[in-house]
């Protein structure tokens, strides 16, 4: 902390009436302390260049200098002020070219006090992260995990059948040998417990008052166990209890399953809000499912270049192009070119085979496993099987052989209801 003991902060907004309302949502939090305002963003330059503030909240669109170019003046003088960009618009373009300039977060007004003190407090704990280039949620990749792997799934554009394809996925792998819990992390409008036909007794609201000591038997109790012989977790089951979701409590949640399972297969909702990018950031490996269709390339090449400013390997990335066989005119290598990716998997399109898993609530990998379509997704099961091994072989070139008791001891950390699989 600051030698005040209080996180400074400087206001930059051209409204005089906005610069001292958000003095007022600030005014009784102890911890946090405006120490200056500006009313353009060449005036926030010269401001945070004296005052040096820890966090700087500031409008995106003001005349003359705008908010993105402030960022970017700020961030040209070195100091390690983080910057909070607010807007009237929800627009996944401002969050997009606010992150690129170096924005840590992106308030959508109007905002609460909670909603903006929350905020500041947790731009302030990450600003130990770097800064500039890397930008909001910019972390070191994982280091190679030996015992589970999460694996998320997420596009910038919906209707690609990311849903589809992560529940079928999760069935193969279980199906593979791998123990598998599915999470539902599209958290307003979540479909997993629907292609599953799970009925949502429990979801990851009636988890959340443990995430600070979760065990597992916390866990056990509290996910819903498929027979299929997957876990799931589901989404809350109305839109506004999702907002009781936070960032951190996610990365909990899924750390602590990662512990216990071979895999653990997250859905997404298509935005780039905190919740998304801080699954993002704890993800072992990021599928991007993708049509043949211009607004979904699109929106893939832009999702690329954001995770380039979050300092993602490519490594971490890859691309399942859905609905390969669709014909739309547009090449797959066409595709590999304008991404500069190539393509990791191919699964066809069968709109019957699909739409009928869909009404019946069972996976089309169970429902006819020799199918084509399912054989795709069986094929990409295996490449993650196999990928699984390759980073523990790296992870642990040399292992020694252990007796029975220190192999029998390692179990003493799984699940007591569900023993991992071996590779």
């Amino acid at each position: 902390m600051p030698k005040s003991n209080r996180i400074s902060v400087l206001i930059v907004d051209d409204i005089a009436d906005t610069r001292v309302n958000i003095q007022k949502l600030l005014l009784f939090e102890k911890d946090i302390e405006v120490i200056g305002t500006a009313a353009d963003g060449r005036q926030a330059i010269e401001a945070a260049r004296k005052l040096v503030p820890d966090i700087v909240v500031m409008d995106i669109t003001m005349p003359g200098l705008d908010g993105i170019s402030a960022v970017e003046g700020i961030r040209a003088l070195g100091i390690h002020s983080q910057v909070i960009m607010m807007s009237v618009q929800e627009e996944q373009e401002f969050l997009r070219k606010s992150m690129l300039a170096g924005a840590r977060e992106f308030l959508v007004k109007p905002f609460s006090g909670d909603e903006l003190s929350l905020a500041i407090r947790r731009v302030y704990e990450r600003s130990d992260r770097p800064s500039g280039a890397v930008a909001r949620f910019a972390v070191a990749e994982p280091e190679p995990q030996i015992d589970g792997r999460i694996v998320t799934l997420f596009s910038p554009k919906g209707g690609v059948g990311r849903t589809t394809l992560a529940c079928n996925l999760a069935v193969a792998l279980q199906q593979s040998g791998k123990t598998v819990a599915i999470v539902d992390c599209s958290l307003a409008f979540g479909d997993v417990g629907i292609l599953l036909n799970i009925q949502p007794t429990k979801t990851i609201i009636d988890l959340l008052p443990h995430v600070a000591s979760l065990d597992p038997d916390h866990l056990h109790e509290l996910l819903l166990h498929n027979p299929l012989g997957i876990d799931v977790l589901l989404a809350p089951i109305s839109p506004e209890m999702a907002e009781l979701v936070t960032a951190d409590a996610l990365k909990r949640i899924l750390s602590k399953l990662r512990e216990c399972y071979d895999y653990v297969i997250v859905d997404t909702a298509p935005s780039f809000d905190d919740n998304n990018l801080g699954v993002l950031d704890i993800s072992d490996q990021i599928l991007a499912p993708l049509t043949l269709e211009m607004p979904a390339i699109k929106n893939m090449r832009l999702f690329l270049e954001v995770a380039g400013v979050l300092g993602y390997s490519k490594e971490k990335i890859q691309l399942i192009l859905n609905r390969s066989n669709s014909t739309g005119g547009i090449d797959p290598k066409e595709i590999e070119a304008r991404l500069g990716r190539p393509i990791a998997a191919k699964i066809i399109s069968d709109g019957k085979l699909t739409t009928l898993a869909l009404n019946q609530g069972t996976p089309f990998v169970v429902l006819k496993r020799n199918s084509p379509l399912s054989k795709n997704v069986f094929e990409l099961a295996h490449m993650l099987i196999s990928e699984q091994k390759a980073a523990s072989a790296r992870a642990n070139p040399e292992p020694e052989e252990e007796t029975g008791i220190a192999t029998a001891s390692r179990g003493l950390f799984r699940l007591p209801w569900r023993t991992k699989a071996t590779a």
